[in-house]
């Protein structure tokens, strides 16, 4: 393994936590709390930024782990040490959402279900070539959760 090999290994896994064999998407989207604790008093222009850069590194590191995939076989592999993918998608949930225990408790339980499940069209997106495919997925799910979560504050007051 190549030093870029190893610097996409380290990032993809979460820092190492997607190696984690139980449970590993689950345990990864928790990397996401103390990374949003260090900038999520800063706005929302800040969280926007560190979430996008969090899906680009992210778009790089699960791309060098499947290799150029690009219409091939390999680019319907999403590993289960790539977690990556679970820690920007939460942190999509989380955008312009207060940083409470409440709310990142009911964003971590929905995110885990949308991810876990699926439902139309998250799943399609997984189909995307290489690494959009394993990052994509994620993003939409996340994107579903941040509705539910500003529905719950603004329209319900939870």
């Amino acid at each position: 393994m190549n030093l870029k090999q190893k610097i996409a290994d380290f990032l993809a896994s979460g820092f190492y936590v997607g190696k984690i064999p139980l449970a590993p998407g689950t345990i990864g989207t928790l990397v996401a709390i103390p990374i949003m604790f260090v900038y999520w008093n800063k706005g929302i222009g800040a969280q926007l930024l560190i979430t996008l850069a969090v899906f680009f590194i992210g778009l790089w590191a699960s791309t060098v782990i499947v290799g150029d995939t690009s219409g091939g076989e390999k680019s319907k592999i999403d590993p289960d040490f790539v977690v990556i993918d679970e820690i920007a998608g939460y942190m999509v949930a989380m955008l312009g959402v207060p940083f409470e225990p409440l709310y990142l408790a009911i964003a971590f339980v929905l995110f885990r279900i949308y991810d876990i499940f699926k439902p139309p069209p998250i799943k399609w997106f997984e189909n995307l070539p290489s690494g959009l495919g394993i990052m994509a997925d994620d993003i939409i799910a996340g994107i579903y959760v941040l509705i539910i979560m500003q529905i719950l504050i603004h329209f319900f007051k939870i």
